[in-house]
């Protein structure tokens, strides 16, 4: 099976795309989501362990809550994660600490499809694109030369 990576906004509509798209999909993936919580800390306020606790508690219910809405009939493994820190960064230690066949986006993470690009010459992660919808953006493995393309 596939190792797959989904990093999450917790939106409904990206429960509702990953199992659209599952659904087209002719063989079963082993799928990793990866909830990125960035909680907001006001500059003057310490750092302490009961926010952090507050935050990782508050992200739980979150991806718990979000989860329930996947569709897991064709999935082999299933794992879920909760980062605290922003998306990229998230994404970012995903790609490049662990091996994934997939990393799945949807068409309204246009961060995620930078880091992606960021990371691609270090990866051999391939992109797909949650949305069934073609768009040269999300479905276009770039590589040197469709770089330029894209560019020029």
């Amino acid at each position: 099976m596939k190792k797959t990576l989904l990093l999450t906004d917790g939106s409904v509509d990206m429960a509702l795309s990953f199992n659209r798209w599952q659904e087209t999909q002719s063989e079963p993936i082993d799928l990793t989501v990866v909830y990125a919580f960035d909680f907001n800390k006001d500059a003057d306020q310490p750092l302490k362990a009961s926010l952090f606790r507050e935050a990782k508690q508050t992200a739980n219910e979150q991806l718990n809550y979000w989860v329930e809405f996947l569709s897991k009939a064709r999935l082999g493994a299933f794992r879920t994660e909760i980062l605290l820190g922003e998306p990229e960064l998230v994404l970012t230690i995903h790609l490049l600490l662990r091996r994934y066949d997939y990393l799945l986006i949807d068409l309204s993470q246009k961060d995620a499809l930078a880091t992606y690009r960021t990371c691609q010459r270090q990866i051999n992660t391939q992109l797909r694109c949650l949305s069934l919808r073609q768009n040269t953006d999300c479905l276009v493995e770039q590589t040197q030369e469709s770089s330029y393309a894209i560019a020029g």
